[in-house]
């Protein structure tokens, strides 16, 4: 079946593999989601050399991913290649391993950080406690496993193997000690809901929390990082919309600048939440869970048309943006979307600027002019979806005009 792609010796031995009708059935499963050929091109040449090194083991189940055959394959494979032909060679193993019945297989798989044996055991019910009694977020989980394996590895190399070893000594020397010297900060909330659970579960004699550094921090400490309004527009027009990936940036940007709106709220708009004919935007919040309801403004209705009409690849999902290279599927969870904006900070030539370079610069900038154009501050924190008031008057610190008519003159301190 696909015979042309291959030449020479390796066209004899696709023709004569064992393997070729699963190579056959997951290369059309490609071509169906409109991977490009080089990219498939390059998955069959690596399946039939993957499927070669198999023939020991011929008539036999395929082994699965993470069997010490595949790994032993996987290394000789990656060895002396960049990062990016490496994570090519492993998912194009993964894939051809993985791949069902019906051609489905993982699109994306993140590998879990590396945790030491000993350390397995405790972090496995520690994990099930958090997710079942405290509700943990996935996205929470994951940073858990990923801090708690480094601070795993950290005493692994200090030679401590067992909770109850553990001194004030070593969480401070971790805490304060990082690849590039500064501390952990992000870590301590993690290490003292940690050590509190292995206490009264017996695992130590007792909680180090108080042993983790707490650092004091204030709120408000500095001022929001904003645009003026004439480098919102210069951002805007710096996007090039004659292409399609330009229309879906620029439809993007423009939902930020406008409405404020968070990344992942960006992100997850679906065409459902849109009503073209009532001029209304209705999304549920990712964040606080809560509804937000806008005004579908004349700029956006135009921006998002221009993009489902001529721009946005032909998909079955009903989310608006999506990725522009095959599988055509929606952004990650974790794209914070920083990219979309970064390189139209480039090219309006504000690429070098100091402070904030992601969405949440469109966030502050919003709230900020709002509030010097004197709109009160329970509007300015419905626009933003703001469960409380008290978040939005942070923004209250950067209205200097208004700051000024409130503050104490001259003449009244020397009275």
């Amino acid at each position: 079946m696909f015979s042309s792609w291959f030449s020479g010796d390796d066209l004899e031995r696709y023709r004569t593999s064992p393997h070729k009708r699963r190579i056959d059935g997951i290369a059309s499963s490609l071509l169906q989601l409109r991977y490009a050929s080089a990219v498939i091109r390059q998955h069959l040449h690596e399946w039939l050399r993957f499927s070669l090194s198999l023939n020991p083991n011929k008539g036999m189940p395929l082994p699965e991913p993470h069997a010490e055959i595949v790994q032993q394959y996987v290394a000789q494979r990656v060895a002396g290649c960049s990062a990016s032909r490496s994570r090519g060679l492993r998912a194009s193993v993964r894939i051809f391993l993985e791949v069902g019945e019906e051609g489905r297989f993982r699109r994306r798989v993140s590998y879990p950080p590396s945790t030491p044996a000993w350390f397995s055991p405790i972090l496995t019910p520690y994990l099930h406690f958090v997710r079942e009694h405290r509700g943990l977020a996935q996205r929470t989980a994951k940073k858990y496993i990923q801090q708690l394996s480094a601070f795993a590895q950290y005493l692994e190399g200090v030679g401590v193997n067992q909770l109850s070893c553990i001194t004030p000594g070593h969480v401070r020397e971790f805490y304060e000690n990082t690849g590039h010297g500064g501390p952990r900060r992000s870590y301590g909330s993690t290490l003292r809901v940690f050590f509190r659970w292995a206490a009264i579960q017996g695992w130590m004699a007792e909680s180090l929390g108080d042993a983790v550094p707490r650092p004091r921090q204030y709120r408000h400490v500095n001022l929001p990082d904003v645009l003026t309004e004439a480098e919102v527009e210069r951002i805007l027009a710096a996007v090039d919309q004659s292409t399609a990936l330009g229309r879906r940036d620029y439809a993007i940007l423009l939902l930020a600048a406008r409405y404020g709106l968070r990344p992942c709220d960006i992100r997850q708009l679906t065409l459902n939440d849109v009503a073209w004919r009532g001029g209304r935007i209705d999304l549920r919040q990712l964040k606080t869970g809560r509804p937000l309801a806008l005004p579908l403004l004349p700029d956006v209705a135009q921006a998002l048309s221009a993009y489902i009409r001529d721009g946005r690849p032909a998909s079955s999902s009903r989310t608006i943006f999506l990725r522009h290279c095959a599988p055509f599927e929606p952004f990650a969870p974790e794209n914070n979307l920083a990219e979309n904006i970064r390189g139209a900070l480039q090219r309006a030539g504000l690429g070098g600027r100091s402070g904030r370079r992601g969405i949440y610069l469109f966030r502050h900038t919003l709230a900020t002019r709002l509030l010097a154009n004197g709109r009160p501050i329970k509007t300015i924190a419905d626009v933003l979806g703001h469960a409380s008031t008290e978040t939005t008057y942070g923004y209250a610190r950067v209205d200097l005009a208004g700051l000024r008519t409130a503050a104490i003159s001259e003449e009244e301190v020397s009275r």
